[in-house]
């Protein structure tokens, strides 16, 4: 009896010290998860971290840029924080874990989900360190209020599954529907939406992968002349991966069918490659980018930095002899079909020459081909010499007040005949082909030679 006692008495004293002990375990964990969360493009500006016994409390906050609108003026910045209550494990609500952590997301200090709201954002870690973050936002109608919208809101579940290192992701998330509309008829309708994405830590020290991302519909109705868009069936698919010259990516994106204002588009289809980057030049990019992150800078600081570690890395970016491949160019239109295809390559390169249009032409190997309507290219030169006529005429009002700028019509004239003149003076010099209603051309460029549909075009040389 005095031995089962002991044993209890053991145990107990096991159970009641572990919190304790795993509470310096879960801390670093945690703070790594805050820290993977900032790479995903949010700025973590301050943490908060208090551990208990049984449990801890800790607040992130973090800050979102918002780009400026189509009128101009500073980009918005909005701050908004995670709030976690941490139960340690080895026992929780939830079984046997190292730590129990349940979230809730706050804006300017106050929920961002209702309080009768039975949303759940929970994140289990395990005895060995793996983990699942788990969301589940239940759907939910929402009133119109003040300059709010009507909402409904489809709800949302995803999770995302770690290891211990945090070297290997995986995550998917789902939402059946989100509406939004205005009084005034305006309305954004979004169907089926899937996430799934999946990357893990190379040799080279990279995070490699690649994701789905699939949108069953989209609809969206504007105030303005009645404007409508519906897009249908889009899919984007993004892979990457070490090859054996260097880290390959790309990225495909297939539109079953869009409409504007009744006239259809689709199916479309496009497939963006690069290939032969350097390894340790793009983990270098991806650690500095890591740090430019975690540090409050405005979005021009941001740039200036971001311009600086990419001139950094060029030199060793341009070595590896860079590709980039559009391929698939297939997008089906009133008027007819597009499609082409475009392979763009630097062999020798170095970052000196690229201001020198000779030497540059010299160290690049390109093909390239394009197809389309003759209408569309037609329609296409002539919205082009549109806006630059109007903006010749503006700059022409800046220096003479007095100056007359034609009108709409008039400007629109002019450019339909500079693109008629300009159409036909490139059928003369073969640089395009009409042939059944279509416009093609077909170019290469290599050792400094361009040829198109068959002719060579003198191309400036380097001096001697």
């Amino acid at each position: 009896m005095k031995r089962f006692i002991a044993l209890f008495v053991v145990l107990g004293a096991v159970l009641l010290a572990a919190p304790g002990v795993i509470g310096y375990q879960v801390e670093p964990h945690y703070q790594g998860l805050m820290q993977q969360f900032a790479k995903g493009g949010v700025n973590l500006v301050s943490q908060e971290y208090q551990r208990n016994w049984f449990g801890a409390e800790s607040r992130a906050d973090f800050v979102i840029t918002l780009p400026a609108g189509p009128e101009g003026g500073e980009p918005e910045q909005l701050t908004f924080s995670l709030v976690s209550h941490i139960t340690h494990g080895p026992l929780t609500s939830s079984g046997l874990h190292l730590a129990d952590i349940q979230s809730d997301i706050r804006v300017d200090g106050e929920a961002l989900l209702p309080a009768d709201y039975d949303a759940t954002i929970t994140t289990l870690v395990g005895i060995m360190g793996d983990g699942v973050t788990r969301i589940d936002l239940p759907a939910s109608d929402i009133p119109a209020s003040g300059e709010r919208p009507t909402i409904h809101f489809g709800g949302i579940q995803g999770e995302m599954r770690f290891n211990a290192e945090f070297t290997q992701v995986e995550a998917n998330m789902a939402m059946p529907t989100l509406r939004m509309e205005q009084a005034d008829g305006q309305f954004l309708e979004i169907s089926d939406v899937t996430v799934d994405t999946g990357s893990q830590l190379d040799a080279s020290g990279l995070m490699l992968g690649g994701g789905r991302l699939s949108i069953s519909h989209i609809g969206l109705r504007g105030q303005q002349d009645d404007t409508r868009l519906e897009i249908r069936q889009l899919d984007i698919d993004a892979q990457s991966e070490m090859t054996g010259s260097g880290v390959a990516a790309s990225a495909s994106y297939q539109l079953e069918q869009m409409e504007v204002n009744g006239t259809r588009y689709g199916p479309a289809r496009i497939q963006l490659g690069v290939g032969n980057l350097s390894s340790p030049a793009l983990l270098e990019i991806q650690q500095a980018m890591d740090e430019i992150n975690t540090q409050q800078l405005s979005e021009q600081e941001k740039g200036r930095a971001v311009l600086s570690v990419l001139m950094g890395n060029a030199p060793a970016l341009l070595k590896g002899d860079p590709l980039l491949t559009i391929d698939h160019l297939s997008i089906q239109t009133p008027d007819g079909q597009i499609s082409g295809n475009l392979s763009l390559q630097s062999v020798g390169l170095e970052l000196k020459e690229i201001g020198n249009g000779p030497a540059l032409l010299n160290k690049l190997v390109a093909e390239a081909s394009l197809q389309m309507p003759r209408p569309l290219l037609e329609l296409l030169l002539s919205k082009k010499l549109e806006a630059d006529l109007l903006r010749q005429f503006e700059q022409r009002r800046l220096i003479d007040p007095d100056s007359k700028v034609p009108g709409p019509e008039q400007i629109s004239e002019m450019a339909d005949s500079l693109g008629s003149r300009q159409l036909t003076q490139m059928l003369g010099q073969e640089i395009v082909v009409a042939q059944d209603g279509m416009i093609s051309t077909r170019a290469t460029l290599s050792g400094g030679l361009l040829n198109v549909n068959g002719k060579t075009i003198p191309l400036p040389q380097a001096p001697q």
